[in-house]
């Protein structure tokens, strides 16, 4: 090939790449580019309209009564719904057991507690009083002496010793709120025989529920009450899950003169009397010697107590001396006369040894479901019957049973009853049978085994 050829070779060429060029260019070029799609681009609003706001100027704002003010927008959450706990139902006292009075509501008028009597006059005090209190804790160890007020809620901490000196005087004032002593460490209320420690309201009559009481709170430490009066309270004395020891004091004119629960309670010498209850001992080991209840609605009252009573008198009082319910007893050398019922035991067990019922209006000891030792007593001259039982758990011997008005056993059960070597007065075996009621008068009555008689009194009680 020569060389115009191949130059003219070249010049197609050239032209060729020409052409090729340019048809591309017009294919990728043209109005619809199918390799690059149109992108279509929407406005979309940020904000959501609002409609204009109504300026109002500051002047007109300040002097617009308050319904003509602008209103903020109601909120569109659904309004809360108030949850209440559902109403719990009262609890249930053990029966034969008073419950805790309710305070008395103040009255708005005369600012006294509504049924209070009125026209009692308040003690006036000679001089300001060594020591007064509204609404405090002792936190450290305090001594009183002489004069004491207090107001409202007196408590004593857990580490904290109340020591109170021979003849001091705590009044405790207060209408609508009852002022209250609540120990939680340790009291030691060292009263003597000529200057006792007293509690008592703030009036010369003081009547019951003028105060709240003392209250012994989860302390078991080496609580003490000696040679003390305590008047005029709900509850003299409340002891709750604690340790006290009481001695030689009296508890008058209370709603309840002791009241004793899950706790260890020893009282010697003084009592309660005047009282609506005298006593009430539930869940507890009690040991009451040489003590006197009297003249209280109600003697003592005892409820799953382990209770040892030892010469002590319950005389008068107008329901019953004491009444025992699942309890262990232990009754030895006491006294119940002219109450209206004398010493009542149910589901019980122990002993009844060495004591004197007589005089009582209804019996003087009535045995139910319990499996007690009757001995050594003296049981006589009752209004209805010496000695009633409803079962055979029990067993009588070595007793003086006399002179009860109707029965001096009566058996108001199915089961036989032994009640063998006892003395039954001095009239003949045909006037004792007439004197124990059993199956002879009642077929679905048990039998009342009764012999030997003894022939003589024996040594009793009495």
């Amino acid at each position: 090939m020569d060389t115009a050829q191949f130059h003219r070779i070249c010049r197609w060429l050239a032209v060729g790449s020409l052409l090729l060029l340019f048809g591309c260019r017009e294919f990728l070029g043209g109005e619809k580019n199918i390799l690059t799609p149109e992108v279509i681009k929407y406005s979309v609003p940020t904000d959501t309209p609002k409609p204009p706001v109504k300026e109002v100027p500051a002047e007109q704002l300040s002097a617009a009564p308050v319904s003509q003010l602008p209103q903020q927008a109601p909120s569109l959450a659904p309004p809360v719904e108030e949850k209440l706990l559902p109403r719990q139902p009262a609890p249930q006292l053990p029966k034969g057991l008073n419950p805790v009075p309710t305070p008395p509501q103040v009255s708005p008028r005369s600012g006294l507690p509504q049924g209070a009597v009125t026209g009692r006059k308040p003690v006036v005090l000679s001089r300001t009083p060594d020591f007064a209190y509204r609404d405090q804790i002792l936190s450290e160890d305090t001594a009183w002496h002489g004069e004491v007020v207090i107001e409202g809620g007196l408590t004593v901490a857990p580490q904290a010793t109340l020591t109170i000196d021979p003849g001091t005087v705590i009044r405790f004032q207060g209408a609508g709120t009852l002022p209250v002593l609540v120990i939680q460490g340790r009291i030691q209320a060292n009263g003597s025989e000529e200057k006792p420690v007293l509690f008592t309201s703030s009036y010369e009559e003081p009547l019951a529920g003028d105060w709240q009481g003392i209250v012994i709170l989860a302390s078991e430490k080496k609580n003490l009450i000696t040679c003390s009066r305590v008047e005029g309270a709900e509850t003299g004395l409340d002891s709750l899950f604690s340790t006290i020891t009481v001695k030689n004091s009296r508890f008058e004119k209370c709603r309840t003169g002791v009241r004793v629960q899950d706790s260890l309670f020893v009282m010697s010498g003084g009592g309660a009397r005047d009282c609506l209850l005298g006593g009430g001992l539930t869940d507890s080991e009690a040991d009451i010697r040489d003590a006197s209840f009297s003249a209280n609605r109600e003697g003592i009252v005892a409820l799953r107590t382990s209770l040892s009573l030892a010469g002590t008198v319950l005389e008068g009082n107008v329901n019953r001396g004491l009444k025992a319910a699942d309890c262990r007893i232990r009754i030895n050398g006491c006294r119940f006369a002219a109450n209206g019922n004398g010493l009542t035991l149910t589901a019980s067990e122990g002993s009844v040894t060495a004591s004197v019922l007589t005089g009582n209006r209804d019996y003087g000891l009535f045995l139910n479901r319990s499996r007690i030792r009757v001995s050594g007593n003296e049981i006589a001259t009752n209004g209805g019957v010496g000695l009633q039982v409803d079962d055979g758990e029990g067993v009588a011997w070595g007793n003086a049973l006399f002179a009860n008005g109707t029965y001096d056993l009566f058996n108001a059960g199915p089961d036989e009853f032994r009640a063998v070597a006892n003395w039954w007065g001095e009239k003949g075996s045909d006037d004792l049978a007439r004197r124990i009621y059993d199956n002879r008068q009642d077929a679905t009555r048990g039998r009342v085994y009764y012999v030997p008689v003894l022939p003589a009194r024996p040594k009793t009680g009495s």
